[in-house]
């Protein structure tokens, strides 16, 4: 059946099976992008090749691209997932969700098999997340049976012992799964009274050497960028929208692929959505530049369609820009790029949202509201979004005698540029 299917039609099959399975939309993301990967080298190389050449060649191509520094390593590893799906989808009709090291390769016991069943139930892991968890904890389990312990047995000692003997050192990712899936262990056998365990194994996290301070586009750049964009053609009226709506809102992505018609409310000017990252529901304010462009690609050039999603694909076949388009991100660099904006490490369209963050901040809003906005649920998931701004840390660095005074309260102007020039200070 597959077998015989266009390659497109198989990437969407493929990505549709994925979606079934439980991922969060957040992941699909990456799993589109790899999709669409493909589909531009087999358009490349020409369509009339066979599947597996083109799964070799690609291959090959993007261990090159590995070796050459120019993507790392955990992502040919994701690449190389991908490809494994594509192909037993094709032989046997079904996606292969394992690892390239399949849980196999950790046999436990029918009682440690409950065990694990159990602790992934209880953390309420889903889709890839359980996948994970599952190979990470069957390690463990099946380290514990080669020495010949028991469930009782184990130990803040043996847990130690795992970490330091069989937790692989050399890919920050798979060290933070490990990591993770031990949390888990042994926060299960603590509540449930199954082990005499002392040490807090949650406190384990990857050190690093410095916070991750993620860089905006600036106000000007941004305006760059948007003068950049050709309102005469259908394509930049839709593109013109999309970036006005990602920094007024800082919405994400994938949030704003997914917004459809019914999500706006013209009357009050609000956007609703539930997040494809969290699943909480979000109110955000639109502005009238905002809401202007979104109404001038809906009703200039928007085509016509039976799809609820606002932005479509210009060409045809019409379909969501989720379905098979580049991902947002290829916006931001083509108009960097039209616009002179130098394209910086991790910076792409989610970048927007930092810059909305960072605006924010320098306007004075609470952090507190902030996090609203951004739709967090805490506020430290905000720190990584900000910037530090230059006139608030020199502010805070200044003199207590440089604050202005009156009766022994705090005063200030509000007229910054009359007192600068000499006024009442």
């Amino acid at each position: 059946m597959y077998e015989s299917m266009k390659l497109d039609t198989l990437m969407d099959t493929l990505l549709s099976e994925i979606r079934k399975y439980g991922i969060l939309e957040i992941s699909m993301e990456q799993y589109q992008v790899v999709c669409n990967e493909i589909l531009r080298f087999a358009n490349w190389k020409g369509v009339d090749k066979h599947l597996d050449e083109i799964i070799a060649e690609y291959t090959s191509a993007i261990e090159k691209r590995c070796s050459k520094g120019e993507i790392c390593a955990e992502y040919l590893r994701f690449q190389k997932r991908v490809l494994r799906m594509i192909t037993s989808l094709v032989n046997t009709g079904n996606v292969d969700f394992t690892s390239s090291h399949s849980n196999k390769k950790y046999i436990v016991s029918s009682e440690n098999t409950y065990l694990i069943s159990r602790i992934i139930d209880e953390n309420k892991l889903t889709g890839e997340s359980q996948k994970e968890m599952d190979t990470v904890i069957r390690h463990f389990f099946s380290f514990i049976e080669a020495k010949g312990f028991e469930v009782e047995d184990i130990s803040d000692d043996l847990i130690i012992e795992f970490l330091t003997t069989e937790m692989p050192t050399t890919n920050k990712g798979s060290i933070g799964r490990t990591l993770r899936g031990i949390r888990y262990v042994s926060s299960y056998l603590k509540a449930h009274h199954l082990a005499k365990l002392v040490l807090d194994f949650n406190q384990l996290k990857i050190k690093t050497n410095s916070a991750k301070m993620i860089q905006p586009y600036t106000q000007e750049e941004i305006n760059q960028m948007i003068a950049a964009v050709d309102c005469s053609l259908p394509e930049g009226i839709r593109d013109y929208a999309i970036l006005m709506l990602g920094f007024d809102t800082g919405l994400r992505g994938v949030d704003i692929r997914k917004l459809c018609l019914s999500d706006i409310d013209w009357k009050t000017g609000n956007v609703k959505i539930s997040q494809s990252k969290t699943a909480e529901p979000l109110i955000l304010p639109l502005n009238g530049k905002v809401m202007n462009a979104i109404a001038d690609y809906i009703l200039q050039v928007r085509p016509e369609s039976d799809c609820d999603e606002i932005f479509l694909t210009v060409k045809k076949p019409i379909h969501p820009m989720n379905k098979r388009a580049y991902p947002f991100s290829g916006i931001i660099h083509k108009y960097c790029d039209k616009a002179g904006v130098e394209r910086k490490p991790m910076r792409a369209f989610h970048s927007l949202r930092r810059s909305f963050a960072t605006e924010l901040s320098v306007a004075g809003v609470p952090l507190e509201t902030i996090s609203q906005l951004l739709g967090h649920r805490r506020i430290d998931e905000d720190k990584p979004y900000l910037s530090y701004n230059r006139e608030q840390i020199a502010f805070c660095a200044m003199n207590f005698d440089e604050i202005p005074l009156e009766g022994g309260i705090y005063a200030f102007k509000a007229d910054l540029n009359s007192s600068a020039g000499g006024g009442n200070r």
